[in-house]
């Protein structure tokens, strides 16, 4: 060998010697930047709204949550594939005086959501967040972003939405071309969502227009039979869970003209759940949605 090779080598092992304890200094400072940024995220949160809990069981370990809705722990109700977590998890109700019981170092609530106990709660100095109600899906993804950083779960926030945004095109990917078909949901006392909410934007991305947006309204209103049946729908839904005990807001739903159309129409039942709040059990429903699309472009090709 030539001498030359050998002649870094003294120098290399002198490096490596001096170099060590550096490196075992930097390695213990970056444990201890994780231990910190761990010790300063809340660890008993509380979710004081429907909305949230989803969001919040999304984004932590269960063992950070001190409690969430007792909303979440009916079945109506359970957000889309957390039965499991939200079952074995404490609840509320939305009073001050359990919260407080709690000793939550983070509150998280909605901004109309028991005002009177979080506005209590804050004049006591708990920690609390406040989100907005979702209009958009847009709506639903700053809000991820808000609670994301509120629980130190920015990262986690970001990788959630986008695995909501891949799954989202992926199921838009199956949608038929063609201009969109009209979707009836017709709720207790002929409830319609138009344009502008969140609903009518879950259903956009399923590749339909509501009835709301048909008749050409903004909002949710309660429409007339009349208006109701001046609309030929392609797909229609009267399913809800609020039909026990009976009521008069459930009346029109069997009159005789509605059952009619609903009989002579493909029909859909898109649990409430996916539908209540902005977050990722809306998929849910553009799921189901996407694939009335598809069945019904499959009979007509048939």
């Amino acid at each position: 060998m030539k001498p030359e090779r050998h002649m870094g080598r003294p120098f290399a092992r002198r490096a490596r010697v001096a170099l060590g304890p550096l490196f075992t200094l930097l390695f213990g400072i970056m444990i201890f930047q994780a231990v910190a940024a761990a010790q300063t995220r809340p660890q008993r949160i509380v979710s004081m709204n429907l909305c949230t809990d989803e969001l919040l069981m999304r984004l932590v370990d269960p063992s950070r949550i001190a409690s969430v809705t007792y909303l979440s722990q009916q079945s109506v109700n359970a957000p889309l594939g957390l039965d499991g977590i939200a079952s074995k998890l404490k609840i509320n109700h939305g009073l001050a005086e359990e919260i407080l019981m709690q000793k939550p170092d983070l509150v998280l609530a909605g901004r109309f959501t028991a005002a009177t106990a979080v506005n209590l709660l804050r004049q006591l100095g708990m920690h609390t967040v406040t989100i907005d109600p979702e209009n958009t899906l847009d709506d639903m993804r700053a809000n991820i972003r808000t609670i994301g950083e509120a629980v130190g779960e920015s990262a986690r926030a970001e990788q959630m939405i986008a695995e909501f945004d891949a799954r989202l095109a992926a199921l838009q990917a199956q949608i038929p071309p063609g201009e969109k078909p009209v979707f009836a949901d017709i709720g207790v006392n002929n409830f319609i969502s138009g344009e502008n909410t969140l609903y009518t934007h879950i259903v956009n991305a399923g590749g339909y227009r509501t009835l709301g947006q048909a008749l050409g309204f903004d909002g949710f209103r309660n429409v007339t039979l009349e208006q109701v049946l001046s609309v030929r729908p392609a797909l229609i839904s009267t399913a809800t869970p609020w039909t026990s005990p009976p009521s008069i807001s459930t009346m029109a739903l069997r009159h005789p003209a509605l059952r009619a159309m609903v009989e002579a129409t493909p029909q859909i039942t898109i649990p409430e759940r996916y539908t209540t709040c902005g977050a990722p059990s809306a998929l849910g429903a553009v799921e189901l949605l996407v694939a009335a699309r598809k069945a019904a472009a499959a009979k007509v090709g048939g």
